[in-house]
């Protein structure tokens, strides 16, 4: 009972941050630059539980103005910057979780925000948060054995002022092979899905990949978005599952990870920040496909 509340809070949780993006979007007190930028990522019915699992949540933000600059990057689940004067302000938020007993659960959530008011200014917020589990396929002789999940995956985009930009980013990776380790293991199957909105003048991108072991039921950017419109809120649901078979002892990588920036800025002299790159990159970093192949 005690660890079913607890999981309730937490999915709790990850749902507030969207219902209060779209809160601010409507908000008739929003009058300045503003980009925000959440996703939220739940995987259940695992049908095996991992045999080993971590989690990962990072945030970093940037505030910049003529007479100030802030920056903080943080491990943690919450980082915020802000300065005087020509006002910049960049909150991100992460956190993650994975649970393993039976029946294995996991769930995480990002969200970015960015703030600008006057001229001259530069916010920056970015999020990350990831999902790690190894499972071992050992199926019977001439037998087969099945590796399966369902996900669920919704972004919030919102996009206020003429230069301000919100992006999420989700994907999952099911590396395999006959080696536990990751890095000696091959990329079997890939899910993502993205979505980014820009102000006046410039497109706004919203696109999703499966591979074939993956059944995309629901894929739905939804909202009030355009090359028009000076406030945008974009709300993107892609909904499915995985299931794989294998005729011999296999070990298997999962990996979901995703990334949310929001930027604001109004000035040609401030440079925008670099951002982190996608999945294949940061999947470097964590030593998972040094050596990854299509298979």
């Amino acid at each position: 009972m005690k660890k079913e509340l607890r999981l309730v809070k937490h999915i709790l949780f990850f749902a507030t941050p969207l219902v209060a993006s779209s809160v601010i979007a409507v908000s008739p007190t929003l009058a300045a630059t503003f980009a925000s930028a959440e996703a939220n990522v739940f995987l259940g019915n695992f049908n095996k539980s991992p045999d080993l699992s971590t989690v990962s949540a990072k945030t970093n933000t940037i505030a910049m103005t003529p007479v100030n600059v802030i920056s903080h990057s943080d491990e943690g689940e919450h980082a915020s910057s802000a300065s005087a004067g020509d006002s910049a302000t960049a909150i991100a938020e992460a956190d993650s979780l994975f649970f393993t007993n039976p029946p294995a659960f996991a769930a995480n959530t990002t969200l970015s925000e960015a703030f600008g008011e006057a001229e001259n200014f530069l916010g920056f917020a970015q999020s990350e948060a990831s999902v790690t589990g190894g499972f071992l396929i050992n199926p019977a002789p001439n037998s087969t054995e099945t590796f399966s999940f369902d996900f669920t995956a919704f972004s919030t985009l919102i996009t206020s002022g003429e230069e301000s930009e919100a992006k999420a980013d989700i994907s999952i990776v099911i590396l395999g092979g006959t080696d536990p380790n990751p890095v000696n293991q091959t990329v079997f199957d890939i899910f993502s899905v993205s979505g980014e909105l820009n102000t006046l003048g410039q497109d706004d991108v919203f696109s999703v990949e499966v591979s074939d072991n993956f059944t995309l039921d629901t894929f739905l950017p939804s909202g009030d978005f355009g090359v028009d419109l000076e406030e945008e809120l974009a709300d993107v649901l892609a909904m499915g599952s995985y299931q794989r078979q294998f005729d011999r002892p296999t070990y298997l990588t999962f990996i979901e990870t995703k990334e949310t920036k929001a930027t604001v800025q109004d000035s040609t002299q401030v440079p925008e920040p670099i951002s982190t790159l996608g999945l294949l990159v940061f999947s470097c970093l964590v030593g998972f496909s040094s050596r990854c192949k299509v298979s």
